[in-house]
């Protein structure tokens, strides 16, 4: 399949933050970032709704933690939850 170069610009800060991401969930940049792209549960999430999520996290912590690093972390449980519902559909649960 032919594929279509797509950039983006992000800070250091955010492709530091993906590239660990990555590498936590054993895959690369670029297809870490067109899962996130592609991916129905991040999608179904409104902007709103994210940083509404991110803002109670972060009140739950009593503010102990850098916004930053509740940001990586909500973003990383959304995913790993897209991961297992899409596992438990197809019923592969060797990648769990």
């Amino acid at each position: 399949m032919l594929q279509q170069e797509v950039k983006i610009r992000m800070s250091l800060v955010d492709l530091q933050i993906i590239d660990a991401q990555a590498v936590m969930l054993g895959t690369n940049r670029s297809a870490l970032i067109r899962d996130r792209v592609l991916s129905a549960p991040v999608a179904s999430i409104s902007t709103a709704d994210y940083h509404r999520l991110v803002s109670d996290a972060c009140a739950f912590m009593r503010n102990d933690l850098n916004q930053r690093h509740v940001e990586t972390l909500v973003a990383y449980v959304i995913t790993r939850l897209h991961q297992h519902s899409s596992q438990a559909a197809t019923g592969d649960q060797s990648a769990a």
